[in-house]
């Protein structure tokens, strides 16, 4: 069987977008994330495919990589459909993915897959190693969550530096590039959870397939351990279920403090995802 493997740009044209969602119609939605599905076609989005097409025009597997905050820092994945995994094409779309990254001098990269024995096997033989696991987490939107008296969530119109603020007393300096990013890209909404107009929370929420993602959630460290995050989290069920979006989803690493929170906000574990950086294990 002759193949061929090119390297195309996002956003990918119609017709090839189609046939890489067709490859993946028989694979649950929140396992297609990893291949950034919502950035294929989007006109500022950051990112390639890899595709491996056969002589019959048939796509049977591809590589999608997106620099997520426009930083250079890449995550991809690779889906290969099952009757041809044994031509070593995950190999060859992996080569593909190297050397695109190379030509657009990535400054990181991340590979991305839900948790599976057989790609660890495949992610260790093409040198990558272990990095972190995340666990995905699902809710239902939530009719009717009100915040109580004194408590309102407002969408962000400029309130830079009391922003950045608690972004940094909550995890560090080095997620302030992420907020910028998300300040200016026009598919994510940053809200903010007010006391007495005092700011104790944010959020940013982004809809893909139906579904609305939180992210870059962080409550002040002055404020915890009084249920604005539990509350918070309920509001963005409720925005959810305004939208009549299907479900709410979210992703936190296997050892962040805020698991129980978000499980005691009515999420469930769906899945883990495992990350891999460049380097072999000894």
């Amino acid at each position: 069987m002759d193949l061929s493997l090119s390297i195309i740009s996002f956003p990918v044209d119609e017709q090839t977008a189609s046939d890489m969602a067709q490859l993946l119609e028989e694979l649950p939605v929140e396992q297609r994330t990893v291949l950034h599905p919502s950035l294929w076609r989007a006109d500022e989005s950051r990112g390639f495919a890899v595709i491996a097409y056969t002589d019959q025009e048939e796509l049977i597997g591809f590589a999608a990589a997106a620099d997520m905050v426009g930083l250079h820092h890449y995550e991809w994945s690779l889906f290969v459909h099952p009757d041809y995994r044994k031509l070593s094409l995950g190999t060859a779309l992996a080569d593909g993915v190297s050397h695109a990254l190379a030509q657009r001098q990535a400054e990181s990269r991340l590979a991305a897959f839900v948790d599976d024995v057989e790609i660890a096997v495949f992610m260790k033989s093409i040198g990558y190693q272990p990095d972190f696991n995340e666990i995905l987490l699902s809710a239902e939107p939530l009719r009717n969550s009100a915040l109580p008296e004194g408590v309102k969530a407002v969408q962000y119109a400029g309130q830079a530096e009391e922003l950045r603020a608690l972004l940094a007393a909550a995890f560090d300096d080095t997620v302030l590039p992420i907020l910028e990013h998300n300040m200016v890209d026009p598919d994510r909404e940053i809200w903010l959870l007010q006391k007495d107009q005092q700011l104790v929370a944010t959020v940013t929420l982004v809809t893909e397939e139906n579904a609305l993602w939180v992210t870059a959630f962080a409550v002040h460290p002055d404020q915890q351990g009084h249920g604005y995050g539990k509350m918070f989290l309920k509001w963005c069920r409720d925005l959810a279920f305004q939208r009549g979006l299907s479900e709410v989803l979210l992703d936190v690493e296997t050892d962040n403090r805020a698991l129980h929170v978000y499980e005691k906000s009515g999420f469930r574990r769906i899945q883990s995802i495992s990350y891999w950086k460049p380097g072999r294990v000894q």
